[in-house]
């Protein structure tokens, strides 16, 4: 029997936009676990090779050398490709490593035995658990989703690459991922961390026992000073090089004499130029403060430490818990004020475990990459901005319906859905990728415009004529061990991830127009695997529960 397997390989490397694995870390944990089975069934056709007295390939040997103990290991452990090292790796086992295995072993002209068919037939099952085989994109789409968690949480370098992130341990960095990020980091012009994670491998470099000839500091002295030279740094980029000039390298002394000839007499930077919103901006200084929290407790009923940053005492001591009323005498709301001008609260134990894990169970068997509005309102788009997949679950499932109407009971708003004039939007279920995050953004759509339709065109039907969202409702379907919480930049306020709770907020003032105050972003996740489910309110139904008042 022969193999007809080139095409079928190549064929699931296209880049599919549902199906992107780094924007979900569900799917990289699907990956590990499916992993294992791939080098199962590789071992098994190395042993009998072995034991048949058949000649293997010095380069399959060398595969299952090097992939046999961190798969045996990542396979078998639920919260591997929770860790964006982990995963970087992880994608970069299935886009270089196994492609190498299948092609020494499946090949159109070769006559495979029982251990070749196994492993054949092991790599389809995989393939259909997976929907499609990670590519360059997902490569580089991780990547960029390290360069950007350093900008945003500052994490060491050197812990880092040796395996150990935010007290976590990882798997270390060889050399030649590292010079990839680098590279990736150039070409996306994140020049200073290109800068610093070169840095970091030079100092590396001298303790390494990873070979590679492409890996060496001569190459990597080059890339130093091309990242000072695109940083328009001529002058510090002909220094790197100049211990290398004159030894012989043609193309390192074409290199020198670019960079000299470049230098400008005045006005040089003295430093790579640093964009201030990619490190200093509100919105990433908030996300900076990454304490763990537990934002309540039911013993006491106090709070035992605040999700938000305060600039004066003041407003530390008008922030408060209380149990709050519903149309059911005996069910009160746990509630805690997180900020108050807008008002926006926390909810506590408002959903199950049971309930959560239904959510997330159901979302996987919908997930598709996550969009966003386009600017002027029409159509929709994924984006750099929002690393995520995205699920829509309606009322018609029972357990679905029992939340939304939880939020109506503890709101006091009309969330009723209907498949014509729906009072809310169904839940969208999110998971995030690695480094997932939401860049700072409002949930009205864009309410000036509702008149000339901009909103409507993009809906669906049993929304449309129901107005723009007036409340957003965020469930908390996991916790995360670090990063994730939603910030709001404009007010300086931080509700951190707490499993179970859930946080509210109005996205429109009484009078109807946006309220500019209720701009909000999730930030990246570091570490974790970042579970939330969204039920937006429209203003249709509410003209009782939250009256229009022109006045504010």
């Amino acid at each position: 029997m022969k193999f007809v397997w080139t095409l079928s390989y190549v064929c699931s490397f296209l880049h599919i936009i549902e199906g992107e694995i780094f924007s979900s870390v569900y799917k990289l944990s699907i990956l590990a676990k499916e992993e294992g089975k791939l080098l199962e069934a590789f071992k098994k056709f190395v042993t009998i090779q072995i034991n048949d007295q058949r000649s293997i390939y010095f380069e399959l040997q060398r595969l299952l050398d090097d992939l046999e103990p961190t798969v045996s290991q990542s396979c078998q452990d639920p919260k591997y490709a929770e860790n964006p090292i982990n995963a970087f790796h992880l994608i970069g086992r299935f886009v270089y490593k196994w492609p190498v295995v299948f092609a020494n072993i499946l090949c159109e002209d070769c006559e495979l035995d029982e251990a070749a068919l196994h492993l054949n037939m092991t790599y389809q099952t995989v393939n259909g658990k997976i929907d499609y085989w990670p590519d360059d994109h997902d490569i580089k789409a991780s990547a960029q989703a390290l360069l950007r968690l350093r900008t945003f949480y500052y994490f060491n370098i050197d812990e880092t690459i040796n395996g150990v992130l935010f007290g976590e341990h990882c798997q270390p960095l060889n050399p030649s991922q590292i010079l990839k990020l680098i590279r990736i980091a150039t070409d996306s012009n994140m020049l200073h961390e290109a800068r610093l994670w070169c840095e970091a491998l030079l100092r590396k470099l001298p303790f390494s026992s990873y070979k590679d000839e492409h890996v060496n500091e001569v190459a990597i002295l080059r890339l130093l000073a091309t990242i000072y030279n695109k940083a328009g740094m001529h002058e510090r980029a002909a220094d790197i090089l100049f211990p290398l000039h004159q030894l012989g390298h043609s193309e390192i002394d074409r290199e020198y004499e670019l960079y000299k000839n470049n230098v400008i007499e005045t006005g040089e930077p003295h430093n790579i130029a640093l964009v201030k919103d990619e490190y200093d901006s509100q919105y990433k200084q908030l996300c900076r403060e990454n304490r763990k929290v537990s934002a309540y407790s039911i013993v006491n009923f106090s709070v035992s430490k605040r999700p938000t940053r305060f600039t004066t005492p003041r407003e530390l001591s008008e922030l408060y818990c209380y149990l709050s009323n519903t149309s059911i005498p005996y069910y009160k709301g746990k509630l805690e004020i997180v900020n108050l001008q807008p008002v926006i609260y926390l909810f506590h134990d408002v959903i199950s475990n049971n309930e959560a894990a239904y959510f997330r169970n159901e979302a996987t068997k919908k997930f598709k990459r996550s969009v966003v509005l386009g600017d002027d309102g029409h159509g929709f788009s994924t984006d750099k901005e929002r690393i995520s997949q995205t699920a829509w679950l309606f009322d018609e499932l029972e357990i679905v319906k029992r939340a939304t109407l939880r939020v109506g009971l503890l709101t006091g708003l009309v969330t009723t859905w209907s498949p014509l004039y729906s009072n809310s939007e169904p839940f969208q279920i999110v998971n995030y990728g690695i480094g997932g995050m939401y860049h700072p953004h409002f949930d009205a759509l864009l309410s000036d415009k509702r008149l000339q339709g901009v909103v409507e065109a993009n809906e669906i039907q049993e929304l449309k004529g129901t107005g723009d969202r007036i409340a957003t409702w965020l469930y908390y379907l996991n916790d995360v061990e670090v990063g994730g919480a939603t910030v709001f930049p404009n007010i300086n306020t931080r509700v951190p991830v707490i499993k179970g709770a859930a946080a509210f907020w109005y996205n429109l003032l009484p009078r109807g127009d946006s309220d500019n105050r209720t701009l909000h972003a999730g930030c990246p996740v570091v570490i974790g695997s970042k579970w939330v489910g969204n039920k937006w309110i429209r203003e249709a139904g509410q003209m009782f529960k939250r009256p229009c008042d022109l006045d504010l």
